[in-house]
């Protein structure tokens, strides 16, 4: 058992809860709520479970029990949950006056049980041989363990197959709403963090150490700069100021945020929040003092969402995240955009000027309506060449090729490309054909934009994340990602 039990345990023992809604599990790992009302009972909670269990069902009924202290543990989403349950006025006041303690645990997201056993059957797993399932913070791994030893599963895999749909519009990670935190984060091995956020979570925690039931140490520098990256990186509200149709499936939205608009470097990005929809990581396309533009193409639920919003309406935004373009040693650049990725590249072309580097720009669409931003760039770069699939515009090809003749009739000394990820596969294959240093923004499915949770990474052995370690990597990164080429929305 671990901090979160003994704390249990001791506020059951000291009179300060009679029971406690705790996490157990069946047969096939699947989790279910109890009510652990003594200490053998509260020890059927320990251990992670990677899937939700419906722990707020047992509040109406630990409550027609008669019990009234009554402890909750829960993930972040369920605190909430509670919390708003205890404060709506259309529900009894005995959820407020008799649950008088709740514990929070750090979440990245749940699974569902059906889709989670399949990820575990294409790894030879059967649920009914599970004795313990941990993740590896450092090497994003879900560790399963069972009679017949330890599977590792990345991470990123179990997110594209099995994460809830709506944990991806949370961003509370660490039960900001809890009386107590416990999770790994920001912990050596063998240690568990544990933030104290109301006075009835200090006073347990205090009764704790003067019983002795667990040591305490010192956070290092690091993990508490990881710790408060991670509880700090809070959603901020932004209204829309203005919207641009560029086409029925393009738009650029206007906000305004004075330290996003400070803090940014181009190659960075930001996370928009459609509350109850998504999460969706963009790549800023112009920033005009603190007026920030982001331009979105319409592909799925989230972005089909953000293009029914107006003017006016309240978006939130978090970030900037990632690296940015580094091209303090190249004097002569090259810059292939592709699709939607020419936005993420026209916020980059001032600064290279400002900064005296030789600039030339090659941009490629699908037609006329895709090739967004032509008529900004050629009035930065007036022989910034365009090209179109059907012709529409400019020459009729794909942008790759394009390049050779560039080449070939300039001394390039780095290339600077952002696009589909087949197109940065070619630009990358050319690049290292003629020698030439080359980075490309790379676009994953992302939701902590940390490094911490593991969704995006890459790399041989899927921990290398892109929201932390990128979204900017080097020819020489791309070419070790066995994963380089295949991505696409």
């Amino acid at each position: 058992a671990g901090p979160l039990t003994a704390l249990l345990s001791l506020a059951m023992e000291e009179g300060l809860i009679d029971c406690s809604i705790i996490t157990d599990k069946d047969d096939n790992f699947r989790p279910f709520p109890i009510l652990g009302t003594n200490r053998k009972e509260l020890f059927k909670g320990v251990g992670y479970k990677p899937t939700q269990s419906p722990t707020l069902s047992l509040v109406g009924y630990a409550i027609n029990k008669e019990h009234t202290d009554i402890a909750v543990v829960g993930t972040p989403c369920q605190i909430q949950a509670l919390r708003k349950l205890q404060n709506h006025h259309g529900f009894d006041f005995e959820a407020f006056d008799l649950v008088s303690l709740t514990i929070g645990t750090f979440c990245f997201g749940t699974f569902y049980n059906q889709s989670l056993t399949s990820c575990f059957k294409e790894y030879g797993i059967n649920n009914k041989e599970i004795i313990k399932v941990v993740t590896d913070k450092n090497k994003f791994k879900m560790k399963i363990l069972t009679n017949n030893g330890t599977t590792e599963i990345p991470l990123n895999f179990i997110y594209e197959k099995a994460i809830r749909s709506s944990c991806f519009s949370c961003s509370d990670y660490t039960a900001s709403f809890a009386d107590i935190s416990i999770g790994n984060i920001g912990s050596e091995d063998g240690w568990r963090t544990m933030i104290i956020r109301t006075e009835r979570g200090q006073e347990i925690f205090d009764l704790a150490l003067e019983k002795g039931v667990f040591k305490t140490n010192v956070i290092s520098k690091d993990n508490e700069d990881i710790l408060l990256e991670l509880t700090r990186n809070k959603t901020e509200i932004v209204k829309i100021e203005s919207i641009i149709d560029h086409s029925p499936e393009i738009k650029s939205f206007f906000i305004r945020n004075e330290r996003i608009a400070k803090a940014y470097r181009p190659g960075m990005f930001v996370i928009i929040w459609l509350p109850d929809i998504d999460f969706l990581p963009m790549s800023i396309s112009n920033i005009e003092g603190n007026v920030i533009e982001i331009t979105v193409q319409k592909i799925g639920e989230g972005t089909k969402k953000l293009f029914e919003m107006r003017k006016g309406d309240s978006i939130g935004i978090r970030g900037p995240f990632g690296n940015y373009w580094n091209y303090e040693d190249a004097n002569n650049i090259l810059i292939v955009g592709g699709g939607m990725g020419i936005a993420a590249l026209t916020s980059l072309i001032e600064p290279l000027k400002q900064n005296k580097k030789n600039v030339i720009v090659t941009i490629g669409a699908t037609d006329k309506t895709s090739l967004i931003f032509a008529d900004r760039l050629l009035e930065l770069i007036p022989n910034t060449m365009c090209s179109t699939d059907d012709g529409s515009v400019g020459k009729k090809c794909f942008v790759t090729e394009t390049i050779e003749d560039i080449l070939a009739n300039n001394s390039i000394d780095l290339i600077i490309t952002c696009g589909p990820e087949v197109m940065i596969k070619i630009v990358s294959e050319i690049a290292e054909l003629k020698n030439i240093k080359m980075q490309a923004s790379l676009e994953r499915k992302m939701k902590c934009g940390v490094g911490l949770c593991g969704s995006c990474c890459v790399g041989k052995n899927n921990d290398v994340s892109v929201c932390k370690k990128g979204p900017i990597f080097s020819s020489t990164d791309l070419k070790s990602f066995p994963q380089f080429g295949t991505y696409s929305k």
